[in-house]
């Protein structure tokens, strides 16, 4: 199958995507202690905000990993970063080479496969690149709603993380 779109949405989402997570983690941390440990039913790990945060960078991360080539990339769990604080670090650390990856695409390696392990069960796998990035950029949309519900029951809602308002940050 044919990518349904071209590079530079692909770009464009990417840099939305910064954006959207950009306000999610900077309202939690605004929001104190207190609301990284707020949770929400059926959401990720123990359904805190804490837990629900460090699952969307480390899955990022490991699908970053994935695109580079390490087909064995393991998932870090919450744990990894104890504190909203760690998550944001970790988010901020891998800013730079998540926007040198999507900077460096091409059509050719947006249609290439790319073969990765499912951790569970660890079998192989492999997609067109294109279907991983759609995927990770649904996947981070799903838990920033959830963080963003999370933080507005807990009395500290985040701005906006809707497109539109990307398209007109600039006025």
């Amino acid at each position: 199958m044919e990518p349904p779109f071209s590079l530079e949405l692909i770009r464009f989402t990417a840099a939305f995507h910064d954006w959207a997570n950009d306000r999610i983690l900077r309202a939690a941390l605004a929001a104190g202690p207190e609301a990284a440990a707020a949770r929400i039913p059926g959401s990720y790990g123990d359904g805190s905000l804490h837990a629900l945060l460090a699952h969307l960078v480390a899955s990022e991360q490991h699908w970053l990993r994935r695109w580079l080539g390490d087909a064995e990339a393991k998932l870090d769990g919450p744990a990894t970063w104890p504190t909203l604080e760690a998550v944001r670090a970790a988010w901020e650390a891998g800013r730079e080479e998540r926007a040198r990856f999507f900077a460096g695409l091409d059509e050719a390696r947006l249609r290439a496969s790319c073969r990765y392990r499912r951790n569970v069960p660890p079998i192989p796998d492999e997609r067109p690149l294109w279907q991983l990035i759609l995927h990770s950029f649904n996947h981070s949309t799903h838990h920033r709603a959830e963080a963003a519900a999370i933080l507005t029951s807990a009395g500290h809602p985040p701005e906006s993380v809707d497109l539109i308002d990307y398209i007109r940050r600039e006025g």
